[in-house]
């Protein structure tokens, strides 16, 4: 069992809630799970009051692929995008960086980090003009078999301006310089590698899931 530290302080539109690095107002109880005595705690509290919880859960781990999945790298990589919150266009969900990444913690899972990236395009890629996107690892330029499908969804910029012409999907590895920034992957037709990116652009994301050991 691990354990896990969530910090709450109530203030007057509802409660901060301090979980590592992520910091989130709710505006009624944070607390996802059922605790009545500590929600009791937090409603009795006065503004400024604050409150540290330390819970035991469980690592998320995972031992093996299913339906939804494939091994990849080290990696339980999803088959498909996260297609819940963010923005949705056309059916398609595109996410900030900060979406993304609560977006993946929410489902148990993380982006995959730049490295991670890297080395899945390391191992070759094929562009599919029939489904526009690109195969990635296995038999990625035959009969697919053993690889994972990215679709190019283009993104929409910081104008909420959509860019049709290629893939562009998040990294958990945010760079902090004159603007934040974060790294992604990107790909077209012609390649595929991981650049760095404002995080107020929108991409598509794919999740991975550490395999235990």
């Amino acid at each position: 069992m691990m354990k896990k530290i969530i910090s709450i302080e109530k203030v007057s539109n509802g409660f901060i809630v301090t979980n590592g690095n992520l910091k989130r107002v709710y505006d009624s109880s944070p607390l996802e799970f059922e605790l009545d005595q500590i929600h009791q705690m937090l409603y009795n509290s006065k503004e400024g009051d604050s409150h540290t919880i330390v819970i035991e859960v469980d690592p998320p781990v995972f031992t093996s692929q299913d339906n939804d999945s494939i091994e990849l790298c080290g990696l339980l990589w999803d088959k498909d995008n996260i297609s819940i919150g963010g923005t949705e266009k056309d059916g398609h969900h595109y996410f900030t960086w900060t979406e993304a990444m609560e977006a993946a913690q929410k489902q148990g899972k993380r982006l995959p980090t730049a490295d991670e990236w890297k080395a899945l395009c390391d191992l070759g890629s094929t562009w599919d003009e029939e489904l526009r996107g690109r195969w990635f690892d296995g038999n990625h330029n035959t009969d697919h078999k053993g690889s994972i499908f990215l679709p190019a969804r283009g993104h929409y910029d910081e104008r909420d301006v959509l860019m049709v012409r290629c893939g562009l999907y998040w990294a958990s590895s945010s760079i902090i310089g004159v603007c934040l920034k974060s790294h992604g992957l990107r790909f077209s037709c012609n390649n595929a590698y991981v650049g760095c990116y404002g995080v107020g652009h929108r991409f598509s994301v794919r999740c991975v899931r550490d395999i235990a050991k």
